[in-house]
């Protein structure tokens, strides 16, 4: 029973943690009860844990809770870790530069995407964040790494994806997903033709291991009236331009 006991409150904890996160600006103790469906004296013990131990702050104005970067200091030395982040940051900021658009690095973490870098160069800021979780099935960087893996493993990803409509272009339908991957192999590149959020569009490039596979890619993403087909074109021949440049840097380019 002890054990049970146990397993339950990290269960609430982390429920607790990954509410935090969705308020970066802080949420009221009533708002965080309501969300992770715990008893507001549960989660008032639970939010005292983490303040005590330095994990969360409560705003003294407002009484919100929010996360404190010693949280972001626990997955930085994983993201600092990864071969990818140091070699790829340079070759995404200059991108970002000669595009003037938001430009994000993501992981695949099953059937999601994980923003794990973003660097902006415009005057225009788009909502992503570092840390935000998305589908693979609705955004152009799950779909370029989609589109480096057997239909079958496309198929399975699909099964326990849950696909809805996140907005009225969103491909709901594996045979139209199946489809489009095949023309992001043909073109080298995936397009989100504001599939995820209305009013973006973004071009996504997967950078594969030496399997061929991918479990990163990154895309360059701007305002719908800008981002025409013509400058997605020149966009994206500007991202392959990069990817080819951090292959080589990592040792992964291989000749055709």
């Amino acid at each position: 029973m002890a054990d049970k006991g146990g397993v339950q409150s990290v269960e609430r904890i982390f429920a607790l943690i990954e509410r935090l996160a969705a308020h970066p600006a802080g949420a009221s103790l009533q708002r965080l009860a309501q969300e992770t469906k715990l008893a507001k004296s549960t989660v008032h013990r639970l939010l005292a844990s983490l303040v005590a131990l330095g994990y969360a702050m409560q705003d003294g104005e407002t009484g919100r809770y929010r996360l404190t970067l010693k949280m972001f200091e626990l997955s930085s030395g994983i993201v600092n870790s990864m071969d990818i982040m140091g070699v790829a940051k340079a070759h995404l900021e200059r991108l970002a530069q000669r595009t003037g658009e938001a430009v994000h690095l993501v992981i695949r973490d099953g059937q999601d995407i994980v923003y794990i870098y973003k660097t902006e160069n415009g005057p225009m800021r788009m909502s992503s964040r570092v840390g935000l979780r998305s589908p693979l099935y609705c955004t152009g960087v799950g779909k370029a790494i989609l589109a480096t893996l057997p239909p079958e493993k496309v198929a399975d990803i699909w099964a326990r994806s849950h696909p809805q409509k996140l907005t009225d272009r969103t491909v709901t339908d594996l045979a139209q997903l199946q489809a489009q991957l095949e023309g992001v192999r043909v073109n080298g590149y995936a397009v989100d033709d504001e599939e995820n959020e209305l009013g973006v569009r973004c071009v996504a490039v997967a950078i594969p291991g030496a399997d061929g596979r991918a479990d990163t890619a990154f895309s360059i993403s701007g305002l719908t009236p800008y981002m025409t087909p013509e400058r997605l074109r020149r966009i994206a021949a500007m991202a392959l331009d990069a990817r080819t440049d951090i292959l080589a840097d990592l040792g992964l380019l291989r000749q055709n």
